[in-house]
């Protein structure tokens, strides 16, 4: 038994041998508090330079009923799909990760890159071992990145944007794209054939509160549209 705490820091195999035993548990996953993964630990001095702010887009997607797949034992396959068609799709973006083995995060400052990013990410992930969809939200706003010194390359450090795609991701219908107003009004500067239609809340309303269930944090109302090409 665990002592009662807000958070926990779980190390990744053994949070791979809780999902199994008990899927509900990769659904509570903080998908933006995330200790390594080239994110820096608080206060920890080193050779990376300082963070940096900025307005940008933002990419965040994750494996809809990914438990389901490790218990089904294709899990490292759909791994592995995700880490190929982001090192493939998104190489020349400013930043991109892999969470916790299902989650992606990319940031770029072109909406119309980040859209078709998202794209090939759905498809090629999709043709793995049992077909998994990928939930995929954009969102643009502000961004914290950290420049490694060795190699020059940016790691994501948090940020609002951030914060907002990952409470808005858990909402987004499996194997969709869904974007907020902000990422919308981006892309519409640009000339692209990407277009997108209102995703309506409850009872009609055009905003949608994406405050994560049970948690404490104020609501937060966004306006939602479905990306399609």
């Amino acid at each position: 038994m665990l002592p009662r705490a807000t958070r926990y820091l779980v190390h990744p195999v053994l949070s791979d041998v809780i999902g199994r035993l008990n899927p509900g548990y990769l659904e509570r996953i903080d998908r933006v508090d995330i200790v390594g993964y080239g994110r820096a630990w608080r206060g920890t001095a080193g050779g990376d330079r300082a963070v940096t702010t900025r307005t940008l887009c933002v990419l965040t997607g994750d494996v809809q009923g990914f438990g389901g797949l490790m218990r089904a034992g294709v899990d490292a396959g759909v791994r592995q799909a995700l880490e190929d068609a982001l090192r493939k799709w998104a190489r020349e973006t400013i930043a991109a990760e892999l969470g916790a083995g299902d989650t992606v995060s990319v940031v770029h400052d072109d909406p119309v890159v980040l859209a078709q990013v998202a794209r090939h990410l759905m498809d090629e992930v999709y043709r793995a071992p049992g077909q998994p969809r990928l939930r995929i939200a954009l969102h643009y706003g502000e961004v914290q990145t950290r420049r490694h010194a060795i190699d020059g390359t940016h790691a994501i450090a948090g940020g609002e944007a951030l914060l907002c795609a990952a409470r808005v991701e858990p909402h987004v219908e499996p194997g969709r794209i869904w974007v907020t107003e902000e990422f919308r009004a981006q892309l519409a500067e640009r000339p692209s054939l990407w277009h997108t239609t209102p995703v309506m809340g409850p009872d009609g309303a055009a905003e949608i509160n994406v405050k994560k269930d049970g948690g404490t944090e104020p609501d937060l109302w966004v306006r939602l549209h479905r990306l399609e090409f």
